[in-house]
């Protein structure tokens, strides 16, 4: 449906017409597009007819998105060109500010104990992609992660942890300490402490 909405059938009828199911069958899921905030309503031009116009739907950024299946290649391929162009510290630093940049979508959790902290750093991990539990052990918590929500872009270059680590920190206002297992199946490891974030800047992200 997303992909006949790209196409350019936006109504109810149109719809129903293009993919072979009732109008019924459509509002259904056409609800439930919106409520994940694929599509958007809108309203048809009149065009001379009498009544209430028809509803008129397009994609969001997210209907689009979910849609292309470039991004993590294209991120990877991205992240393997700047590794035969750029130094070590100058890519770290290039991942740091994406991490940064990322941060401004998310809600801080920076309130709360060391424990509350890490739970909301899993869940945003969840919210990525990414699968993240929070372990404690020897005075310890850490993050710890099956697989890695940028594994083809830590494939290309480990160095891009880093961006995960700055949002993590950027997130929790906590230093976060990339531990990562990294090789063709690379797990997210980072230990978090009440320490001043490396990362973290005097102004936050969500300013200026």
């Amino acid at each position: 449906m997303l992909d006949a909405i790209r196409r350019g059938a936006t109504t109810v009828k149109a719809l129903a017409d293009a993919l072979g199911v009732t109008d019924n069958a459509v509002r259904l899921h056409l609800a439930a597009l919106e409520r994940d905030a694929l599509i958007v309503r809108g309203v048809a031009p009149h065009e001379g007819r009498v009544g209430q116009p028809a509803a008129e739907y397009r994609l969001t950024e997210r209907g689009e998105q979910s849609l292309s299946h470039a991004y993590a290649p294209a991120f990877a391929a991205l992240v393997a060109a700047l590794g035969d162009r750029a130094p070590a510290a100058e890519r770290r630093a290039l991942f740091a500010e994406a991490g940064a940049r990322l941060a401004r979508a998310h809600p801080t959790a920076d309130a709360g104990s060391l424990a509350e902290r890490a739970d909301a750093c899993t869940a945003l991990i969840g919210l990525l992609g990414g699968h993240a539990e929070v372990r404690r052990s020897r005075g310890e918590i850490a993050i710890e992660g099956r697989g890695c929500p940028l594994a083809a872009a830590v494939r290309a270059d480990p160095a891009a942890c880093t961006l995960v680590e700055t949002l993590l920190e950027w997130h929790a206002g906590v230093r976060a300490e990339q531990r990562c297992d990294h090789g063709d199946e690379p797990n997210c490891r980072f230990a978090l402490s009440e320490a001043r974030a490396r990362h973290q800047k005097t102004t936050s992200p969500r300013r200026g």
